[in-house]
C-alpha cells in the first residue's frame, strides 16, 4: 500500500485544525458566558430600547374551523437582535465567526402571541439554540404549529374571503426597553396551502401602534378565499332542484293519492340540507347571518307552502259536488279561464250550438233574456274539480315565480361581496 507524502500532510494538517477549532469554540464559549446575565437586558444606553426584527415564513396552512373561528398554520420564525456582551474578534479565536449557545443560557425577547386559541403561546422554544455572531447580532430561528382564533364572516357564504391576524408584542417588556422595528406591509411570497378548501391570496406582516397603551404589535395577515366548487354542487345546487321538482306535485293526478307524501318527502329533503349547513357554519349573529341561510330558509318556506296549498287544492277537488260553488272560487275560476283563454272560447262555442227552446207564448219568449242563458251555460261548466284544476294551474305560475326571484335575490347578494 502506498502512500504519498501530500496526502498525508494534509490528513494531519485536518486532524490538528479540528482539534484547534474544537479547542478554541470551547474557549469561545466559555469566554462569551462568563459573567453574563441572561436576566439582565442588552444595550449599553438604556435611554434606547433593544429592537427587535422578525421575519415570517408560512410553512403550510393546515384549515379554518369557522364553526370554532379557529385557523390553524405551520409557520416558522427569524428573530434578530443585538446584544453588545456578546462579540469577539475571530482572529483571536481560529477566525470562528459565529456559534450556537442554547436558548436557556441567553436574554431573548418575550414575544407572546395574544390571539392564541388554546393558551398564551411565546415565539421562543427552549429546544432550539440561538446563532451568535462575532459582532453582536442575535439569530434566533423557530417555528411551530400555530393556532389562533379568527372570528370567520360567513356573510357571503360559499364566496367569502376571510382575514385572520397573528398579533404579537413583547410580554413582560416595556416600551421603551424592547421593541420592535415598524414595517409596513411587507407581503411575503412563495406561499403553499395544503387545505383543498382555501386559497391564500395574500400574506404580509407589518406593525401596528396602540397609541392608548403606547405598544407596538407586529401583525401576520394572512387572506384566505374559498374554493365554493364543493358547497355549490353538493348543497346549493340539490336544493334548487328539490323546490323545482316540488313544483311537480300539481301535475301529478289527483287520484293517484300521492301528493300529499311527494310534498313531505321533499320538505323533510330541504331541512336535511339546513341541518347540514348549520352544522359547518358558526352559531353566531354577528356581524350577519350567511346569506345562504336566509336562502335556504326561503326554500324551506316555499316547500311548507307547496305543501299546504297541495291540501287546500286536494280539498277543493274532493269536495261535495251537490255543493254550491261560492262566488270567489267562480271569481277566481274565471279570472283564470281569461288569463289562460281557454275557458272563454269554450263557453262561447257551447253558448252558440245552443238554441233557446220553442215557446208558444211570444212574449214569455222575450222576457228569457239572453244573458240569462249565457250565464246558466257557465255556470253548468263550473265544477269543484274545474276549480282545483284553476288552482293547480295558478300554483304552478306562483311558486315558479318565486323560485326564479329567491334565486335572483340570493345571487344578486352574494354578487355584492365587496372583497369578492
Amino acid at each position: 500500500m502506498r502512500i504519498y507524502v501530500p496526502d498525508l500532510v494534509a490528513i494531519v494538517v485536518l486532524r490538528l485544525v479540528t482539534a484547534n477549532n474544537s479547542t478554541i469554540s470551547t474557549k469561545l464559549y466559555t469566554d462569551l458566558l462568563s459573567n453574563y446575565e441572561k436576566n439582565v437586558r442588552p444595550g449599553v444606553n438604556y435611554s434606547i430600547p433593544t429592537f427587535v426584527q422578525c421575519q415570517f415564513t408560512l410553512v403550510a396552512f393546515n384549515g379554518l374551523k369557522e364553526i370554532d373561528s379557529k385557523v390553524s398554520f405551520t409557520a416558522g420564525f427569524a428573530i434578530f437582535w443585538h446584544d453588545d456582551r456578546l462579540t469577539w474578534n475571530p482572529n483571536a479565536y481560529g477566525g470562528i465567526t459565529s456559534t450556537l449557545i442554547p436558548t436557556e443560557l441567553l436574554w431573548k425577547p418575550d414575544i407572546a402571541i395574544t390571539n392564541s386559541y388554546d393558551d398564551l403561546q411565546f415565539l421562543y422554544r427552549n429546544e432550539f439554540s440561538i446563532r451568535v455572531h462575532h459582532n453582536g447580532t442575535m439569530t434566533m430561528v423557530t417555528g411551530d404549529k400555530y393556532h389562533l382564533y379568527c372570528n370567520a364572516d360567513v356573510t357571503y357564504y360559499p364566496l367569502d374571503i376571510q382575514t385572520c391576524d397573528m398579533q404579537m408584542m413583547t410580554w413582560s417588556s416595556f416600551p421603551n426597553e424592547v421593541t420592535f422595528y415598524e414595517v409596513e406591509a411587507d407581503p411575503l411570497h412563495n406561499v403553499t396551502s395544503s387545505d383543498p378548501s382555501w386559497d391564500i391570496t395574500e400574506v404580509k406582516m407589518f406593525t401596528r401602534i396602540d397609541v392608548s397603551l403606547q405598544i407596538t404589535f407586529l401583525m401576520v395577515r394572512i387572506k384566505l378565499k374559498r374554493l365554493p366548487e364543493y358547497v355549490v354542487i353538493n348543497m346549493i345546487l340539490p336544493v334548487c332542484f328539490l323546490c323545482v321538482i316540488n313544483i311537480f306535485v300539481f301535475f301529478l293526478p289527483v287520484e293517484s293519492g300521492e301528493r300529499i307524501g311527494f310534498s313531505i318527502t321533499l320538505l323533510l329533503s330541504v331541512a336535511v340540507f339546513m341541518t347540514i349547513l348549520s352544522d359547518s357554519l358558526p352559531q353566531s349573529s354577528r356581524p350577519q347571518i350567511a346569506v345562504l341561510c336566509y336562502f335556504m330558509f326561503s326554500q324551506l318556506l316555499l316547500s311548507i307552502f307547496m305543501m299546504v296549498f297541495t291540501i287546500v287544492g286536494l280539498r277543493i277537488y274532493w269536495a261535495n259536488q251537490e255543493r254550491p260553488l261560492p262566488a270567489y272560487l267562480k271569481l277566481f275560476s274565471r279570472a283564470m279561464g281569461n288569463i289562460y283563454g281557454c275557458q272563454c272560447c269554450k263557453e262561447r262555442k257551447l253558448i252558440s250550438v245552443v238554441e233557446p227552446e220553442p215557446s208558444k207564448d211570444e212574449c214569455d219568449k222575450k222576457r228569457v233574456p239572453e244573458h240569462y242563458q249565457t250565464h246558466q251555460v257557465a255556470a253548468e261548466l263550473l265544477t269543484w274539480q274545474k276549480v282545483a284544476n284553476d288552482f293547480d294551474n295558478f300554483c304552478i305560475v306562483f311558486f315558479t315565480l318565486c323560485i326564479i326571484i329567491s334565486n335572483a335575490v340570493f345571487c344578486a347578494k352574494l354578487n355584492e361581496n365587496p372583497e369578492g
